[in-house]
């Protein structure tokens, strides 16, 4: 009797401790996602906030003013081809901009937990408006409604002080189900002073901050960028960041040969205060797109590189 009661004792201390040992899981189960969804929601804030990332990097794409556009005087530009007559702006309202992130936490399968590789994307919804003739009273405007599309990996790495960003890939953006290929496939910066180059060829890539451009703030920056198409040419466009108002500023390339524009900017004449991170989009338009009539499609293809303005000796800006 004393052998059956022991017996059954026994059966209910190891039945407990299964108990125990299941709920004890369930419980750090049921903590790990917890503590994945804290994160996931601290990288979405930090990508939302941070310079490298913002999404005012892809939403300027699109609200740039409607300036004329037209060569201006530039040192050294005299045997370029200048933009002919065109006033445009991508109209976006507020219901075309969405914006999707997703994290992947660890970056890679093997990898440790406090890694992350973050994919955001924006799907853009507006209209493209330019008159190229002022002639006429009223003034004609195109109206050319377009949907395209952008996308950036970022990889982030967790310490004590939370998540960090280590390396972003450029933005590109693509109009969705276009009527024929326009793309840009290289581009190429130097700092004049600084001596810093910068060539990208792809944006299949993620860069470190110090694989971004490092610019000084004396420097003179000259920036070309390479296109193809299957078509007609077009004409690209630098829209970049700068301190003073507009805080985005949409220039117009000057055309060297068929493919190939260039620009120049000089980052002396900003005012600059501490390292900071600032955008650039290069924006390649189809010629039919800007200088034809609505029987002509909408076509555009943009790289966006953010930029880094900094002495030699000061530290790289931070994510926020």
């Amino acid at each position: 009797m004393f052998a059956a009661a022991a017996a059954r004792q026994e059966v209910t201390v190891k039945c407990m401790l299964g108990m125990t040992i299941v709920v004890a899981l369930a419980v750090g189960l049921l903590g790990c996602d917890k503590n994945k969804d804290n994160d996931e929601q601290l990288i979405r804030s930090l990508l939302s906030n941070s310079a490298y990332t913002a999404d005012n990097q892809t939403s300027s794409y699109g609200a740039a003013d409607s300036t004329i556009e037209e060569g201006g005087g530039e040192p050294g530009t005299d045997e370029y081809e200048r933009i002919p007559f065109v006033r445009f702006r991508r109209y976006i309202p507020r219901t075309g901009l969405s914006r999707a992130v997703e994290v992947q936490i660890p970056a890679y399968p093997g990898w440790d937990d406090t890694t992350a590789l973050a994919t955001i994307t924006h799907d853009i919804n507006g209209e493209l408006r330019t008159a190229f003739d002022t002639t006429s009273n009223p003034i004609l405007v195109w109206r050319k409604p377009f949907h395209d599309r952008s996308l950036r990996k970022v990889f982030l790495t967790k310490d004590d002080d939370g998540w960090h960003i280590r390396k972003v890939s450029p933005l590109r953006v693509w109009t969705e189900n276009t009527a024929y290929n326009l793309s840009i496939v290289r581009v190429l910066a130097i700092g004049r002073v600084s001596g810093d180059t910068f060539e990208l060829t792809t944006t299949d890539t993620l860069l470190t901050k110090e694989q971004l451009p490092n610019f000084v703030p004396s420097d003179t920056v000259t920036v070309w960028v390479t296109v193809t198409s299957d078509r007609d040419s077009c004409w690209t466009f630098l829209h970049r960041g700068r301190p003073e108002r507009p805080r985005v500023y949409r220039q117009p390339y000057f055309r060297t040969s068929t493919w190939t524009f260039e620009r120049t900017w000089i980052l002396g004449q900003e005012s600059y205060d501490a390292p900071e991170v600032r955008p650039s989009i290069h924006d390649a338009i189809g010629w039919g797109t800007l200088w034809a009539d609505t029987t002509e499609p909408y076509v555009a293809s943009a790289w966006g590189i953010p930029y880094i303005v900094r002495h030699p000796n000061e530290p790289m800006p931070n994510d926020q």
